[in-house]
């Protein structure tokens, strides 16, 4: 007990000193920065993290200049929070912890935990029912505060994302924020209910990291969200840079929006309006009413592939895409491999797109769900044939979450309509994924998967999938 007090105080003090060289950010002094990481980090892998990015700082990489935007445009609880919570206890400085977990339980905790904290929204999009539903969907604060807990103190995890519904309709959410502030907090908000107070409680705090959805620029967003919303969302970030909070945007990618988020305009733009961080997803057909007329096609996926890479290593920005950046996490991150999803009823999901569930947060605790063959299979599974650029088990190889589904009957659809990926979308699915997989496995073989940044070699330690496999016959008729 002592010696792990003695290591946390070492830790806030190196994590102090680390922080004095993001303000007033240069080139030396974040190279300096990362260098300290790197001769701190006590697993390799950590090392040849921080060793990349100080590469990066050292030969003039956008990744310097949005370090230098840290510096010069947030404010400095959120300046701190970031360096101390994403990168330092959430990186570096509880691999003691993380790895008594993977003795105990023998196999690693995940990096984040997304939870659903409320399904009411005070918006009526497009697709989505969300404003049906009222306080009773909330997930209680009680089982929010145990699986935080939970997390921190026996799995060294300081990353937890909160989606809804509208999260910032909760304003007994501050209680979470204030209550750990060693933990960082990422929170998926349409936007249209930050102010001047929201925002400069956000900026004091400094730990909470909002992500304002749009759909592109206004004609597509208020198509979608209602008539005046972008604006709306614009204002936000307005009032978000003003006061130095730590922001960014999110987008979901489907057929007809696709080249809009994707584009150099929309990047630009985004920029201009303070955002750090952005956020690429792909229209999923699960829920009610899923329609595979909004899925990306395969072509406008591997657009989307090629146009990350090239959007954050132009622009000073960090950028991640959900799916195709299957080659920075190894494959895919459900089921506790790197991350899993409580919703807003409290069931312990795998994906925040598979509404399957065996075990509720209200009954039991993350650990213990995660212990169940359900998850345990899918962990074991990943990276299935080693291409890393078909990670999901939904949408890639949709048959394989179908096999898991046929083995374990306690295991049940927790939203209505989540069934139709393993029955009526099934066939459909299936001629998707091998659309993907022909344009995916050529990509891989030729060596153009590509990661974040360029350092290090993004297939390092993978294996190239061994011929055609059974999406491509699939979708062959065979």
């Amino acid at each position: 007990m002592f010696l792990d007090k003695f290591k946390e105080k070492a830790g806030d003090r190196f994590l102090q000193r680390v922080g004095e060289y993001i303000e007033d950010a240069d080139q030396k002094k974040l190279a300096r920065m990362w260098w300290l990481f790197e001769k701190s980090a006590s697993k390799p892998r950590h090392k040849r993290e921080a060793e990349r990015f100080r590469r990066l700082v050292e030969e003039g990489h956008p990744f310097g200049k949005w370090l230098e935007r840290v510096g010069h445009e947030l404010s400095p609880a959120a300046r701190k929070s970031l360096i101390q919570n994403l990168y330092g206890n959430a990186w570096f400085l509880n691999a003691h912890k993380r790895d008594k977990f993977k003795e105990n339980e023998g196999f690693e905790p995940p990096n984040l935990i997304v939870t659903d904290v409320t399904a009411r929204c005070n918006l009526r999009c497009e697709g989505c029912w969300a404003s049906e539903y009222g306080r009773e969907s909330d997930l209680e604060l009680e089982y929010i505060e145990k699986m935080v807990s939970e997390a921190e103190d026996q799995m060294g995890l300081h990353f937890f994302v909160f989606s809804g519904g509208e999260p910032t309709l909760r304003k007994d959410l501050f209680e979470i924020y204030e209550n750990h502030p060693k933990s960082q907090f990422q929170v998926y908000t349409n936007g249209t209910l930050i102010d001047d107070g929201m925002a400069a409680r956000f900026a004091e705090l400094g730990n909470v990291m909002p992500m304002l959805s749009i759909e592109g620029g206004e004609a597509l967003t208020d198509g979608r969200r209602g008539e005046g919303i972008y604006q709306k969302v614009m204002e936000a970030m307005d009032t978000l840079r003003r006061h130095g909070v730590l922001f960014g945007f999110s987008a979901t990618g489907t057929r007809h929006n696709v080249e809009t988020i994707m584009s150099e305009k929309f990047i630009e733009k985004m920029i201009d309006k303070g955002c750090l961080y952005g956020w690429y997803f792909q229209y999923i057909p699960v829920g009610r009413e899923p329609d595979m007329n909004l899925m990306v096609t395969a072509r406008q996926r591997e657009m989307m592939r090629q146009k990350v890479y090239e959007l954050r290593n132009t622009y000073p920005i960090f950028l991640a895409d959900f799916w195709n950046d299957g080659t920075e996490t190894k494959g895919c991150m459900a089921g506790g491999k790197r991350y899993l999803h409580v919703n807003n009823d409290g069931d312990i999901e795998p994906c925040v797109f598979c509404h399957f569930a065996v075990d509720n947060i209200k009954d039991t605790t993350i650990t213990a769900a995660l212990r169940h063959p359900f998850f345990k299979a899918i962990r074991d599974g990943i990276p299935y044939d080693g291409n890393y650029l078909r990670p999901c088990m939904l949408i890639d190889r949709p048959w394989v979450f179908r096999e898991y589904m046929g083995k374990y009957d306690d295991v049940k659809p927790t939203h209505k309509g989540a069934e139709s990926l393993i029955t009526t979308l099934a066939d459909d699915m299936d001629d998707k994924a091998g659309e993907w997989a022909r344009i995916a496995d050529k990509a891989w073989k030729n060596g153009e998967a590509k990661g974040l940044y360029p350092y290090p070699s993004e297939q390092e330690g993978a294996e190239p999938p061994g011929g055609e496999d059974k999406a491509v016959r699939v979708a062959a008729g065979e």
